[in-house]
């Protein structure tokens, strides 16, 4: 039982960073540039090891049979998938990546053609990869083997807790801007409910209509002085959070463009304020 926790552990290790490597290199190909894809700040994608250990103890059985292994890929990877996007919207109110411009999507969580990707994708690592894999995991069976993946497992974890307290920040950062968005929107529908108050009702008594006037234009200048100082020093708020991001802020915001797709979004309602 021990070594088949072991030899699973260095498949989740090594699978985890095959799963980047296809990341970066897929992500160079398209952009024509290095982007750290992971989820951690080290060359690991958990998604892709959790994946493969998942594929190799449901499947392994079936690799002779292409269909069958097809089938359990595609809709194992996609299920997968489909969990870990909607526990990340959940957790960090926020989707991390979004299928919601290509056909046959759910949610914007999985979507066919690249489930149909996965699908092979599985094959092609049970039947081609994963023998060779298996061999090499198999030069580990030993005391030093042990040590070094105690070593890579105690990276790992001490690479997860960084990064989920970075998010975590992240996520309070993001609260705060929206917040701040919401108070800019606020004022500036006080000031415009005001006019439209003081214009009614100058309106209504036209015999007065100068001095209503007069009295409504000093009440909008102390309220507009008034909103448009909170409203300043809201601005300034503002763009100093949108400058202070950490390592992991900006790693991530390049590794999954719609974290910085939505604060460019709220960016873009605080100047149409």
């Amino acid at each position: 039982m021990i070594n088949f926790i072991l030899e699973y552990l260095w498949f989740f290790i090594i699978y985890a960073f095959l799963g980047w490597c296809v990341e970066v290199a897929y992500h160079a190909v398209t952009s024509g540039k290095f982007v750290n894809r992971g989820f951690l700040n080290g060359p690991v994608c958990p998604i892709y090891g959790f994946g493969m250990i998942i594929l190799i103890f449901c499947l392994e059985d079936l690799s002779e049979n292409f269909f069958l292994l097809f089938l359990g890929a595609f809709l194992l990877t996609s299920t997968l998938e489909l969990i870990t996007g909607f526990i990340l919207e959940k957790v960090f109110n926020n989707k991390w990546w979004d299928y919601n411009d290509m056909p046959f999507n759910i949610k914007g969580y999985v979507c066919l053609s690249f489930s149909i990707i996965w699908g092979l994708a599985g094959v092609f690592m049970i039947d081609i990869i994963h023998p060779s894999i298996s061999k090499f995991v198999s030069i580990f069976n030993s005391n030093i083997g042990n040590i070094i993946l105690i070593i890579l497992l105690a990276y790992f974890i001490a690479d997860f807790l960084i990064t989920i307290l970075g998010i975590m920040k992240i996520k309070k950062h993001m609260l705060i801007l929206e917040e701040i968005a919401e108070k800019l929107r606020s004022y500036s529908e006080d000031v415009g409910e005001n006019i439209y108050k003081g214009m009614t009702l100058a309106i209504k008594t036209k015999d007065n209509m100068k001095n209503k006037l007069a009295e409504q234009k000093s009440d909008f200048k102390d309220i507009i002085d008034e909103r448009k100082l909170h409203m300043e020093e809201l601005k300034t708020k503002y763009e100093k959070l949108s400058k202070e991001k950490s390592f992991i802020h900006r790693r991530l915001e390049n590794a999954f463009p719609n974290i910085k797709k939505k604060l460019s979004e709220l960016d873009h309602n605080r100047k149409d304020k």
